[in-house]
């Protein structure tokens, strides 16, 4: 029988870490068939890849095209797949769509989303991934359950506990958290446990957003080595980094920390994204007590005369560097678009911290921000750590998504190719690692058994792509620009782009564990 699609005369890059091979991939239905010398196999279609690379399809750990709206309102995901990104995985920072008991509960999410108005027809994780499948979407889509979606969802432990299990049922990959509690708040450290044993009974994956990047970085990753280290559960920290000058200093130390940890048994890895800017909402700038609660909670205490007053002090005591830190995107107020915090301030006639607040009162908490705020030495050391994935912390767009005025972070364009192409020749990685640290690290990292790897009888998602054409395109300013070089990208063995076009926009599944 003939072979789907042979992959003919390519440098194929496997995902193991081994070095590139030339050879070929035939491919049969879904599936990979092949790899090595096929001759003149028959096939229906063939593919020349001379002078190109041949990879699996990357797989990012860390997207927010859920919570972002995105998933619904572009469901090609197009800057995603003209990154090779084939595979997404969402419910990321303590954050999902489902399970829903309440649907008021997702109220809260337009704090990151351009008008959040995605239909809510779902309760349970199980309709969730049908509602995505109905859609059709550019990419394929796991999902975990974050733990403040539970909370909001449910009026005890015993109930969270429960909503998670059935969630787990339903297929969903793990658990994540965003930390907001104080690091002696013994209540949550044992609600979270609890948790962690119902992730660790189904084999789950959990993601920490880290409690603190900035001052308290250390404290906050030994914390989450000692979660993972008591729990037993298999841990990612989510977009690893130390954030401002002061954290600095400590990076490479938490890199040992982490090392010492998975020396000793304890399953705990991270991903990071390879810009030296976060991307994050300005709510996210206040202190933890502060950015406690619904969005109604948050603003009463910006309004409030004493807790404005205590917001204040503790942004003074933070270091903010608001001359490194400017607005991407604001709900009502676009005039500040791409100005710093200090520029604002200035016009203002009013101190940076006291600009925070006004900004997120005007704009209801819908405002996010760049910051140049981590050091390009860090980065370099995250890159070539054995237990890192590449992730790009960011949503699947498309080009029109610019009519609405408010920037993105580029990384939604051009994580994976800038990782490919820039920051891992930086770092001294070789090809055949490189490549494994956007497939089958994170495909370890969450459990998949068939994808990752260009092997027989995995499935057939593979980009391919030219050496030295594949780049990023996308700037800080100018961020709605596609990564360029990719010829193929093909996903579950039909052709999502083809020949650098478009060919397909619902070439991905919903991915059940």
């Amino acid at each position: 029988m003939a072979l789907s699609i042979l992959i003919k005369n390519g440098t194929v890059i496997d995902g193991t870490g081994n070095a590139p091979k030339k050879t070929d991939v035939g491919i049969s239905a879904n599936r990979i068939d092949a790899v090595g010398d096929l001759g003149s196999a028959a096939a229906d279609q063939i593919i020349d890849a001379t002078n190109l690379y041949v990879a699996p399809g990357f797989i990012d750990l860390t997207a927010h095209s859920d919570v972002y709206g995105t998933l619904f309102s572009v469901p090609s995901q197009e800057s995603l797949l003209r990154q090779g990104v084939t595979t997404i995985l969402v419910g990321n920072c303590g954050e999902s769509l489902a399970p829903v008991v309440k649907k008021e509960s997702l109220m809260n999410l337009e704090r990151w989303t351009t008008g959040f108005s995605v239909p809510i027809n779902w309760n349970s994780v199980s309709e969730y991934y049908k509602n995505i499948e109905n859609l059709g979407v550019g990419l394929n889509v796991a999902t975990l359950v974050g733990e403040e979606t539970l909370k909001r969802n449910a009026g005890n432990l015993e109930e969270m506990i429960f909503l998670l299990e059935e969630a787990m049922k339903d297929g969903a990959w793990g658990l994540s958290s965003n930390f907001s509690f104080a690091e002696t708040d013994a209540v949550a450290e044992l609600t979270i446990l609890n948790l962690l044993k119902v992730v660790k009974k189904h084999d789950g994956l959990y993601k920490i957003h880290l409690r603190d990047e900035g001052k308290s970085f250390l404290p906050a990753v030994a914390s989450a080595i000692a979660l993972a280290r008591t729990s037993g559960a298999r841990t990612v920290i989510s977009h690893f980094k130390a954030i401002g000058r002061g954290a600095w200093g400590d990076f490479n130390r938490a890199l040992r920390m982490l090392k010492k940890a998975q020396e000793s048994g304890v399953d705990i890895a991270f991903d990071f994204f390879p810009y030296m800017r976060t991307g994050s909402m300005l709510v996210s700038l206040l202190p933890s007590w502060a950015r406690y609660g619904d969005n109604e909670t948050i603003l009463k205490r910006l309004y409030d005369q004493k807790t404005h007053s205590e917001i204040i002090n503790d942004l003074k005591a933070a270091t903010l560097h608001a001359d490194k830190i400017f607005i991407a995107s604001a709900f009502k107020d676009k005039t500040v678009l791409g100005l710093t915090l200090a520029d604002l301030a200035g016009r203002a006639g009013l101190a940076p911290e006291e600009l925070i607040l006004e900004l997120l009162k005007v704009n209801d908490l819908n405002v996010s921000i760049f910051g140049k705020t981590i050091h390009g030495k860090n980065l370099l050391s995250a890159a070539k750590d054995p237990s890192c994935a590449v992730a790009s912390d960011g949503a699947g767009y498309d080009a029109a998504f610019q009519r609405l005025g408010d920037l993105v972070h580029p990384r939604s364009f051009g994580a994976y190719p800038r990782f490919f192409n820039l920051i891992a020749p930086k770092a001294g990685i070789d090809l055949g690692w490189a490549v494994a640290k956007m497939t089958s690290r994170p495909a370890a990292m969450l459990g998949l058994k068939d994808r990752g790897i260009l092997k027989s009888g995995f499935i057939a998602d593979i980009a391919i792509f030219h050496p030295e054409e594949f780049k990023d395109q996308a700037t800080y300013k100018n961020p709605y620009n596609y990564a360029s070089g990719l010829r193929f990208l093909i996903i579950s063995g039909r052709y999502a782009i083809a020949n650098g076009i478009m060919d397909s926009k619902s070439c991905g599944v919903v991915l059940k564990k």
